[in-house]
């Protein structure tokens, strides 16, 4: 958690630190997020027009750069309005309450629109209960406390929405006018002229603003037009839209929220922007359940694992030597389990012909029931490995198409290409481990969360996210670890997973290894394939 020495923490399903400074005379306006990640700065200037600049460190690329954003032209009336409080002018006196255990007053604001106002989707009339608490110094001075919003909707219901700012320490003080007026030249690697007059650009320039607003930010009309556009959106009715616009909100919030917080990775809303929770885990498709076939241990002890990590190379992908087939989309069919054991199976047979063959993942969802598979409805990986073991795996060019369900076993129409010995665990937790095993035997199967937002609108860069879980239950979806980097001398692992290359980079995620990042190193395995297991060249 983090704990600014004078400024506001703004919670909403995450957390933004942020101190903000306001000069009451001129306008001028600074807001750090994160220690100075992502720096925004207001500066009206002596002609009457404001110049803005936003200052981003991006740890996304090889370096770290600042990227940097800056718009000139004229004020309006907000800006001279301090960053992160609302225009107190419509709030009324409510009373007094306890803060805290201090004496507050409390000031509220209720607005309430017809259908589509206000940001609500057509059909959709929204009220918004606004409640701000102050404390009052000696001479009059009036201090924030807490600032919250909620959000009702005729559709959705009470508070289906909200947001609050908690201003953790708030003074008075004579700022210094130094702060106001950065030098763009000297601070930032690149310079992008912007529009403040365009809603995005200006959400860029003043990300508070459209938590000060008495509405919802007129911006996100254009942003649900522009996603249903894109991926080719048609909702059901009244209800679906706003409940789809209400999660688009969220999560543009949480995107644009975690690319201020100067991470290695960089999110983006794509095209699972507007799914619900129970829509996103059928993208994951893991059920821990006991093995039926015992796997074989790693082969390596400890003393022959350290001689052959000082063999490794710094960077190894098997994509680039060709022993990776296509990403592919695993769909509404919670069928990662086999997507990722095809791949490793692939893998292990390209090793010992090397001949690529795309096999068929589908074969494994309609007919390893009888081994413990459960179709599309989640199953442990060792499942599939035994059905590869026993069955063998035919060509995904021989098998029936994929089509996101379970469907009738069709093995005895299509000759298998290959079997396997054996599955074998790589010791748990060893960044070495899971390299060898990669390098020396076959891409591997990873059992990973990928229920953090962080994941699911993951772009690009090392993803490095504590909140992603790291063992035991919270391990949900299975991918495929084709390899590794390093990036100033600190490991990943490459990724491929089964959510389509319209996800992440490519269809692949990177991450950070040593912090056993969503639980990369807990449970990695790999197929034994010997050259008697291959039946078909």
């Amino acid at each position: 958690e983090c704990r600014p020495r004078a400024g506001a923490a703004l919670r909403a399903p995450w957390l933004t630190c942020c101190v903000c400074r306001w000069d009451a005379e001129s306008g001028a306006a600074r807001v750090d997020f994160h220690g100075g990640a992502t720096s925004t700065v207001r500066a009206p200037q002596p002609d009457g027009s404001v110049q803005r600049l936003e200052v981003r460190v991006d740890r996304s690329g090889d370096g770290v750069v600042r990227r940097c954003g800056r718009a000139d032209g004229p004020a309006d009336a907000a800006d001279r309005a301090p960053p992160a409080l609302p225009d107190l002018e419509p709030f009324a006196f409510a009373g007094y309450t306890d803060a805290d255990g201090q004496r507050a007053e409390l000031w509220t604001h209720t607005l309430s629109g017809r259908a589509g106002e206000l940001g609500a989707a057509r059909g959709e009339a929204l009220t918004f209960r606004h409640e701000l608490l102050l404390r009052r110094e000696p001479g009059d001075l009036a201090l924030p406390l807490r600032y919250t919003v909620r959000v009702d909707s005729s559709l959705l219901g009470a508070d289906c929405d909200g947001y609050a700012h908690e201003y953790e320490s708030a003074r008075a003080l004579r700022p210094d006018p130094a702060l106001f007026a950065p030098d763009a030249a000297a601070l930032c690697d690149s310079l992008e002229r912007l529009n403040a007059s365009a809603a995005e650009h200006r959400a860029r320039l003043e990300p508070l603003r459209e938590f000060t607003l008495p509405h919802r930010d007129p911006r996100y009309d254009a942003v649900v037009e522009r996603f249903k556009a894109e991926f080719g959106r048609r909702y059901a009715d009244d209800a679906e839209e706003a409940l789809r616009r209400n999660l688009l909100v969220q999560n543009v919030r949480f995107t644009s929220a975690g690319n201020r917080q100067g991470a290695t990775h960089r999110l983006e809303l794509n095209f699972l922007g507007d799914r619900l929770a129970a829509e996103l885990d059928e993208l994951l498709g893991v059920r821990a359940e006991p093995e039926r076939e015992r796997a074989e241990p790693f082969p390596l002890a400890r003393g022959p694992l350290r001689a052959a990590e000082r063999e490794l190379p710094e960077r190894f992908d098997w994509r680039a030597r060709g022993a990776v087939s296509p990403v592919r989309y695993q769909g509404s069919c919670a069928s990662c389990w086999a997507f990722a054991v095809a791949g490793a199976v692939e893998g292990a047979l390209f090793v010992r012909t090397r001949r690529l063959v795309p096999l068929a993942e589908k074969c494994l969802v309609d007919c390893a029931r009888p081994f413990g598979g459960n179709g599309c409805r989640g199953t442990w990986p060792s499942h599939a490995y035994d059905y590869v073991r026993s069955r063998g795996l035919p060509a995904r060019d021989d098998y029936p198409p994929y089509d996101e369900r379970a469907g009738r076993c069709a093995e005895r129409d299509a000759r298998a290409v290959t079997r396997i010995s054996a599955h074998v665990n790589v010791t748990a937790l060893s960044v070495p481990a899971l390299q060898v095993a990669i390098k020396e035997h076959a891409p591997s199967v990873v059992i990973i969360d990928a229920k953090a937002k962080s994941f699911v609108f993951y772009k690009k860069g090392v993803l490095y996210d504590d909140r992603c879980g790291k063992a035991g239950a919270r391990l949900n979806h299975a991918v495929l670890a084709v390899g590794w980097g390093a990036r100033r001398g600190e490991p990943h692992f490459v990724l491929k997973n089964s959510w389509s290359d319209a996800w992440g980079e490519r269809g692949y995620v990177r991450v950070q290894a040593r912090a056993n990042t969503c639980g990369v190193l807990a449970k990695p395995s790999y197929p034994r394939l010997e050259r008697a297991d291959v039946l078909r060249t």
